[in-house]
């Protein structure tokens, strides 16, 4: 496939062939409980209850092939997620199982056991073929507020997923850890923007998914630590895991874009090549750049602003002495058929009683997070003092889309949600304490406070939801674009991702090749790497190979770091520019050739 569209499709299926310590604020060092032998149990129309000691299992069916494990040391805790869709949250009836060493039920793909002694989930096909099973001799265990689950290896298996993580392409014999953090991908760095707790199987002509929805910092390991087991835990809340069987890989990934939402069609003016630097800076530069690019014919169709175009780094604003006339340039770059990105990021500039009016409309509507005292919380970022939107309120998310209006109406076409691990200079770890509070004033939540430990993973995602929502209110007839750097699983029904701040060198062109397709096979297929590397300054030779490899990316940006030399492709002579510019043209015409023929037999575009 040729066209960038369907290159969206290979990049989503195609295939190649030690528990952390617990920080859960809240619990205190305690003994292990071992969920070790089963002592009653009663059927469910949808699937098991199963009471293990003062353990509870619920074991439930939301499709044939999607079963729900939900494991609690007392009570279930509330029935509340971030990524999973509400039109997935539903079940189906089953055919319940009780015989003398197991209990459990059967769909019409699958039969699910739960042998009592030692108690041990089993999943098998109906064909008796067992697909997944809890490793003998390592029960789930709670402790400290956390958890853990093994599985056996079954030999000859193949993992893929967990989003843009480094080293191979098979996650086997890898270990991870999810939690999102501001910091380069190198070869073995560990853990980066993302985090997607969600995994594909391949065992065989047999492949399933696990998608651990927990929000909390996590961690797989796929037989590092033991080579007959994989596991996976986390420091703490629910432990609610997704078992989504295939048989085939695509359907797995199919199966979890039906829990957690399929990505929308991205703006037609997207799918091409994209020209970005940190920073294009002033206003006449990006001029420069933009008449390049139409007097090289060079076929591009997106140009950025990185965060020197803002007054003093402080989102919403414009660097007027910089750029004297921000709406005219818009309006200029629109006439040379080139949209226009704006970076924004999240962080607020803590700017009271300065005439800043993204501060003072979030300080009066009480839209950012607390200090455990009740007090505004700030850290240091681009803009010096800063605050932070509190997501988890659906009223926030309204005022933050709100902050739009100005730039949309200027003909901004797309926004860049960056920094949104979230990213604190000062703070531990580089982020917020983890006793920040914040609010979670949501519809299919229970009304409550959270500490940062629990919310850290979704700041990101629901960022990207609020720009997503407050795009599609102020304009309705448009799709939204809205790249965000950090995400949760889920991210994908709000915007599209890159890699993040890789290096220019041959490896991490290399690299960038399984971190593309990882993000792929974990449900978020517009995705692509900084081309060139954004850090460093690449030689001739690796910045065309890599305007070469990236035009198979569905998406295709050139972005590089301040002090690197410059990435466009005219700058290492007419040679390589000839080069590059033959590679556009032809991923272009590729486009909109296949493009076209989708649409005429109504072929799906995406899956």
């Amino acid at each position: 496939m040729c066209s960038l569209v369907s290159r969206l499709i290979v990049l989503c299926f195609a295939l190649p062939a030690v528990v952390a310590p617990s920080l859960h604020a809240q619990a205190a060092a305690s003994a292990a409980l071992i969920v070790d032998a089963a002592t009653n149990s009663k059927p469910l129309p949808d699937g098991i209850e199963v009471q293990a000691g003062t353990a509870i299992m619920r074991i439930t069916a939301l499709r044939d092939d999607i079963i729900r494990v939900r494991i609690a040391p007392d009570v279930l805790p509330e029935d509340a997620s971030w990524a999973v869709v509400l039109e997935a949250r539903k079940s189906i009836n089953v055919q319940p199982v009780d015989e003398s060493s197991f209990v459990g039920f059967r769909t019409a793909a699958l039969e699910v056991r739960i042998e009592k002694n030692p108690a041990r989930i089993v999943i098998q096909d109906l064909n008796g073929n067992v697909i997944s099973a809890d490793s003998v001799g390592r029960p789930v265990t709670f402790r400290s507020g956390g958890f853990s689950v093994h599985k056996a290896m079954l030999g000859g298996e193949h993992f893929f997923g967990l989003g843009d993580k480094t080293g191979g392409f098979d996650r086997g014999g890898q270990a991870y850890t999810l939690w999102n953090t501001d910091v380069g991908p190198q070869e073995s760095v560990d853990p980066l923007y993302k985090s997607i707790p969600f995994f594909l199987a391949i065992h065989e002509t047999r492949s399933y998914g696990i998608f651990l929805d927990n929000t909390w910092r996590t961690w797989f390991d796929f037989g590092k630590s033991a080579r007959d087991a994989y596991a996976f835990g986390s420091e703490g809340g629910p432990l609610d895991y997704y078992f989504i069987y295939g048989p085939s890989p695509k359907q797995v990934v199919e199966n979890y874009a039906y829990l957690t939402g399929k990505p929308p069609l991205p703006p037609m003016w997207a799918l091409g090549f994209q020209q970005s630097r940190y920073s294009y800076f002033p206003e006449s530069q990006l001029r420069e750049i933009a008449t390049r690019l139409r007097n090289d014919r060079i076929p591009s169709d997106v140009v950025y602003l990185d965060i020197d175009y803002q007054d003093r780094n402080r989102p919403f604003t414009v660097n007027t002495k910089a750029f004297p006339d921000f709406a005219g340039l818009v309006s200029d770059l629109r006439k040379q058929h080139l949209h226009l990105v704006n970076i924004t990021d999240l962080h607020i500039a803590h700017a009271p009683n300065q005439g800043y009016s993204p501060y003072d409309s979030g300080h009066e509507g009480d839209h950012f997070v607390k200090n455990p005292d009740g007090s505004e919380f700030v850290g240091a970022v681009w803009p010096g003092p800063a605050v932070f939107p509190d997501f988890t309120r659906a009223q926030t998310r309204e005022w933050w889309g709100t902050l739009y209006k100005e730039f949309v109406n200027e003909g901004v076409s797309g926004f860049w949600n960056d920094m949104n691990e979230p990213s604190v200079f000062d703070g531990p770890d580089k982020t917020m304490p983890l006793n920040t509070v914040h609010r979670i004033e949501e519809p299919g939540f229970a009304t409550r406070t959270a500490t940062h430990a629990e919310i850290h993973n979704i700041v990101g995602l629901e960022n990207a939801r609020a720009t997503y929502e407050g795009l599609l209110k102020l304009r309705p007839n448009e799709r939204p674009f809205v790249l965000t750097r950090a995400t949760y699983a889920g991210g994908q029904r709000y915007g599209f991702t890159w890699t993040g701040d890789n290096s220019a060198t041959w490896n991490h062109l290399r690299l960038a090749t399984q971190m593309v397709l990882n993000l792929g096979v974990s449900g978020i297929p517009f995705v692509g790497a900084d081309v060139g590397g954004f850090n460093g300054s690449p030689p001739p030779a690796l910045l065309t190979r890599w305007v070469e490899q990236a035009a198979f990316s569905p998406f295709f940006r050139d972005h590089a770091t301040k002090d690197s030399l410059p990435h466009e492709v005219w700058n290492n002579g007419p040679e390589q520019e000839a080069i590059g510019a033959a590679t556009l043209k032809r991923a272009t015409a590729c486009c909109l050739t296949s493009t076209n023929w989708r649409m005429r037999h109504r072929a799906p575009v995406f899956h």
